[in-house]
């Protein structure tokens, strides 16, 4: 019996949807989770230089290609052990995420973004059991900077979906 790989459905999920790990309602979740990044992503995961170096070297293409790829085979290798709700607040928190990136950083200026940076550095050098309130904005704040930068989120404006989700979504229902 052949195995029906679901749309949106990466295929280095196969193994996982083999044993059995991934129930029908998880691979909802990670297809909404796909779903999600492709509206955010303005750039791929593996540039097509780096797409046709793989495929002269190997024969074929990588399987992650774009930052939706990435996000539901991370998400899913991760957290496959995870309850169906508990995975649910784990995408929703990426949402939330990169909303907040997206909100935070569009337009400002580099200064503004190196000194999250920076901010971000004095706190990565000190154990996190030992952070204050402080330090652990600026982390989370660099993580958003980074989602922002890599996965070009500029370059999509936000959809009205994602708007009214975050504007009306309660803080805290997402994974802390």
């Amino acid at each position: 019996m052949e195995l029906v790989i679901p749309k949106n459905v990466n295929p280095e999920l196969l193994p996982m949807i083999r044993q059995g790990l991934l129930s029908p309602e998880k691979l909802s979740i990670l297809t909404d989770l796909y779903e999600i990044v492709e509206r955010f992503a303005g750039c791929l995961y593996t540039d097509e230089e780096t797409q046709k170096k793989i495929q002269t070297k190997t024969g074929c293409l990588p399987d992650l290609i774009t930052w939706a790829d990435y996000f539901q085979t991370e998400v899913a290798s991760r957290y496959f052990l995870e309850s169906e709700t508990s995975l649910q607040k784990i995408v929703d928190t990426i949402r939330f995420d990169l909303v907040s990136a997206n909100l935070i950083f569009s337009g400002k200026p580099d200064y503004y973004k190196d000194k999250i940076r920076a901010e971000a550095l004095v706190s990565k050098g000190i154990d996190a059991a030992l952070w204050d309130t402080e330090m652990e904005e600026s982390a989370h704040l660099d993580i958003l900077l980074n989602y922002f930068e890599n996965l070009e989120l500029w370059k999509k404006p936000l959809s009205l979906q994602d708007k009214a989700w975050y504007e009306s979504f309660q803080i805290d229902e997402i994974a802390v």
